[in-house]
């Protein structure tokens, strides 16, 4: 009979080493069949992402799961764990509001944990943000592991640069200098710094037939050129925020000698001041809806939206939350805030209060209770399939019994055969299980004080350092309805989760 709950499984590596070292795919959809069948829920497809990141939300068959739950109907989707779901705490929210909006919940597999209550809800965002933090830390040790192959000289792979070729040095390669492409790069340089536009360069060189490695070249190619720093014998890393795709202010680049220049560094420079000269300017101003609070604040007097509201200084512009209402000139009083002051100040009450001792604490303690109970089910677990086992190897010894009194004249021997290698196959799925149960990682709780007063503090700085504000504004509007400005300070209204009592927050703002 066909049940009436539906469920995706979804399952996530990141890299060809962790598919061999760590759980497979194949094991990740295998858990999930079995995670369906406990939910009584038929399992309509399987998406997987092989070599994707879960920091990232560019991963093809996630975004194709998530669709197909909300055209489906589909009651859960089922992965492996937190980390597999995402292991970026912002994108995790996001995207489980989408799925819950249309009905669907998330299940993991590799932990017991119900979101739709408020332990359940705190436990997730536990675990999901030191799923960011370890991705984090990979990410780090990956940066800090490819900046010493390029100070040693070897080249960290991708697309090798016009001018360079590659050599065998040992196990690895470096870059080298590969002299016919090298003179169309210095070629490019001269031309810019004798006043050449990099558009009237591109079209100069594919009139002389001096192409791209047998492709024309486009403006946006000579300019992508004449800022690489590689042509100095340098590589730069961490020069875009994955996360965001822009580009990181250039203090926080990490710049390497790596290789044999082709130009040197004086003419790159010289060229990038020129750079800096021709580029037009425009004027400041802030982006839509670029600041955390947009869209939860409400004037606590009229009730009306309050918006960014800018004005212009001596040299920069200077954006405030003011009611909409007075804006429109409609009566209500004026309540102009300083935006990104209110932001940094707001986030710290509120994770001052989400993300106290006493939150965590509690927290710990239901991570406990459910350790507890999950090495009472794993024993019962592993008794009840010992006990079948037996009773399998007992029919199995019954039976050889039997063949070895009667031999060839046995009683119905071709049945008898049948019988044997279906006992078999039972007694092997059942040894299968029990490898499977003895290699099932028992949550690990072991954390005290000291540990709490670390994750806390590890929570709050990762909220703190995402510049993202419409992944901000998507986090704190998953559990703050509203936060009202009044004359005399700020009521935050709190929705989910319950432990932290409705509107019953009140501060003064001009604290900050």
């Amino acid at each position: 009979m066909e049940n009436e709950n539906k469920a995706v499984i979804y399952a996530r590596v990141s890299t060809t080493r962790q598919a061999d070292d760590g759980l497979p795919v194949e094991s990740q959809i295998e858990h999930g069949y079995r995670k369906a069948e406990a939910l009584e829920a038929d399992v309509l497809r399987v998406f997987t992402d092989a070599g994707i990141s879960g920091r990232t939300d560019e991963r093809p068959a996630f975004r194709e799961a998530v669709r197909y739950c909300k055209a489906y109907g589909v009651q859960y989707f089922i992965c492996w764990s937190t980390s597999r779901f995402a292991r970026n705490k912002l994108d995790a929210a996001l995207y489980k509001r989408e799925l819950e909006k249309n009905g669907t919940r998330v299940i993991y597999v590799s932990v017991d944990l119900d979101n739709r209550t408020d332990s359940g809800w705190m436990m997730e965002s536990v675990l999901e943000i030191f799923d960011e933090h370890y991705s984090r830390q990979v990410s780090a040790d990956t940066l800090r592991s490819m900046v010493k192959n390029a100070r040693d000289g070897h080249f960290n792979g991708g697309r090798i640069p016009l001018g360079f070729a590659t050599a065998e040095d040992g196990k690895r390669k470096r870059l080298v200098i590969e002299e016919n492409e090298a003179i169309l790069v210095r070629d490019i340089f001269a031309l810019y710094l004798r006043g050449e536009g990099a558009k009237a360069i591109a079209v100069q060189l594919n009139t002389a037939c001096r192409f791209n490695r047998g492709r024309k070249f486009s403006t946006n190619t000579v300019i992508n050129m004449l800022k690489n720093q590689i042509y100095t014998g340098h590589v730069v890393f961490n020069r875009t925020n994955n996360m965001t795709g822009k580009e990181r202010p250039q203090e926080e680049w990490i710049i390497t000698k790596s290789h044999a220049p082709i130009i040197d560094e004086e003419s790159f420079m010289e060229v990038q001041k020129l750079f800096g000269d021709r580029a037009p300017t425009t004027g400041g101003g802030s982006p839509h809806s670029g600041f955390v609070f947009t869209g939860l604040l409400k004037c606590g007097k009229c009730g009306a939206a309050m918006q960014i509201e800018s004005a212009k200084g001596r040299s920069k512009y200077y954006h405030y939350y003011n009611c909409s209402a007075n804006m429109k000139g409609t009566g209500c009083q004026v309540r102009r805030i300083s935006a990104s002051d209110f932001d940094d100040w707001l986030i710290d009450v509120v994770m001052d209060k989400v993300l106290s001792k006493e939150t965590i604490a509690s927290m710990i303690e239901d991570l406990n209770e459910i350790a507890g109970k999950w090495i009472k089910d794993r024993a019962a677990r592993r008794t009840a399939i010992v006990a079948e086992l037996r009773e399998t190897e007992s029919r199995l010894r019954n039976l050889y019994s039997v063949l070895e009194l009667h031999g060839k004249d046995a009683p119905n021997l071709g049945d008898l055969t049948n019988r044997m290698r279906e006992l078999k196959t039972q007694r092997d799925m059942k040894e299968e299980q029990l490898v499977r149960i003895e290699e099932e990682e028992m949550p690990k709780v072991d954390i005290g004080d000291q540990e709490i007063a670390e994750m806390t503090e590890l929570m709050r700085e990762l909220v703190r350092t995402t510049d993202d504000p419409k992944r901000l504004r998507t986090f704190f509007s998953s559990f703050i309805n509203k936060v009202a400005v009044t004359e005399n300070g700020v009521e935050i209204y709190y929705g989910s989760p319950t432990w932290i009592r409705t509107r019953d927050l009140r501060i003064n703002s001009q604290s900050i």
